[in-house]
């Protein structure tokens, strides 16, 4: 079975990601920035945007959601399967092939992109993030490391595509633990991971695991369809409006590892009614606009970024410094619309002649 709404989600959380990354170009005063700031304070117009617009751009959720989904996804889709060896090798092999062809085109035109005479260089008006990215040299050991993943510096999302396949790594044992398990016991084992993701599973520099319990909890998600269908619609249209915007702004308020759990248990709900629900709040998302966008939402979500750092080097360049901080938002907000025109529309390349043809390949492998 497929759920519509959930493509139309994917559609609407890569411009989510699109829109937190646009946002973030220009460096901006103190009171603009959203982190550790009262929304209901008033300082500037502008700033007051800048700080709604990146609440709504909440790149932390759509990642958190992105990975429940996965988990939701992974766990409906391997119902009837037993995961014997044969079966599971399989599963790597589509799972690779979902996801790594798309990711190689990425991290190869980066590459190009960064032999063919760019430069790295610090721009006045450039803010800490946009100067975090393409700071080290391209050479050709570089560009390995960053395709088998041991570095994830290029593209700003790639790293969740390491916390991605990791967690497909551990899917199958995990998965068959869930169906053996009713759904107390597999709240406790999801309660395990989540207390292990705030210092156990967090090595330094590697703390891609402690995201596993999200992946957990989307896997059990199937387990409360009849309780997501007993839920009136008329509470769903009152309650959800509030609930979003704390899922919203809880990033900024708290901890991160306490950020994302609360995230995680967010979009346990929100995506159990989408998919069970018949509340019609969530209509929208069966739209046209966004079922296409869910296409091809992978490659926008990879591809988006490598568009936006060009872009942002350009803006930075060629404007003059103090027209771009004196006029951030407007200047963000231009960014975002051209940089996501253009990178939907080379993604409708990638998936036609990258994604799609891998995806078809994966079909065609089975066990034997």
């Amino acid at each position: 079975m497929r759920y519509i709404r959930l493509d139309g989600l994917r559609g609407l959380l890569s411009l989510i990601v699109a829109l937190n990354h646009s946002f973030m170009i220009v460096a901006i005063p103190v009171f603009a920035g959203i982190w550790g700031q009262n929304i209901l304070e008033f300082y500037t117009l502008q700033s007051k945007l800048q700080q709604i617009f990146m609440l709504i751009g909440n790149g932390g959720l759509a990642v958190s959601l992105f990975f429940v989904l996965s988990g939701f996804v992974l766990a409906k889709s391997s119902t009837n399967w037993n995961f014997s060896l044969p079966s599971s090798l399989v599963f790597y092999a589509r799972r690779f092939l979902r996801l790594y062809p798309v990711y190689f085109f990425l991290i190869l035109v980066s590459a190009l992109y960064m032999w063919s005479g760019f430069e790295y260089k610090l721009f006045p008006a450039g803010s800490p993030w946009f100067h975090w990215w393409m700071n080290f040299d391209m050479t050709f050991k570089e560009f390995i490391l960053n395709a088998t993943f041991i570095h994830t510096y290029i593209g700003g999302v790639t790293w969740t595509l390491r916390v991605i396949l990791l967690a497909s790594l551990t899917f199958p044992p995990l998965f068959l633990l869930s169906k053996k398990l009713n759904l107390s016991a597999n709240l406790f084992v999801f309660s395990l991971l989540a207390w292990a993701s705030f210092d156990l599973l967090d090595f330094p520099n590697f703390n891609d695991l402690r995201f596993t319990y999200m992946f957990y909890l989307g896997m059990l998600i199937p387990k409360m369809e009849q309780f997501f269908e007993s839920i009136p619609p008329k509470l769903i249209a009152v309650i959800i409006l509030p609930l979003t915007f704390i899922a919203l702004y809880f990033r900024y308020l708290f901890e991160i590892h306490l950020a994302g759990l609360v995230e995680s248990i967010f979009s346990f709900f929100l995506l159990g009614i989408l998919s069970y629900s018949k509340s019609d709040v969530f209509r929208f998302l069966e739209s046209s606009l966004f079922r296409f966008l869910g296409k091809i939402s992978y490659s926008l979500y990879l591809v988006h970024f490598t568009v936006l750092y060009i872009c942002g080097r350009f803006v930075l360049a060629y404007l003059p410094s103090s027209f771009l901080t004196a006029n951030y938002f407007a200047v963000h907000s231009l960014i975002f619309v051209f940089t996501t025109l253009l990178a939907i529309g080379l993604s409708v390349l990638v998936n036609r002649f990258i994604e799609t043809p891998a995806q078809e390949l994966s079909r065609k492998i089975k066990a034997g």
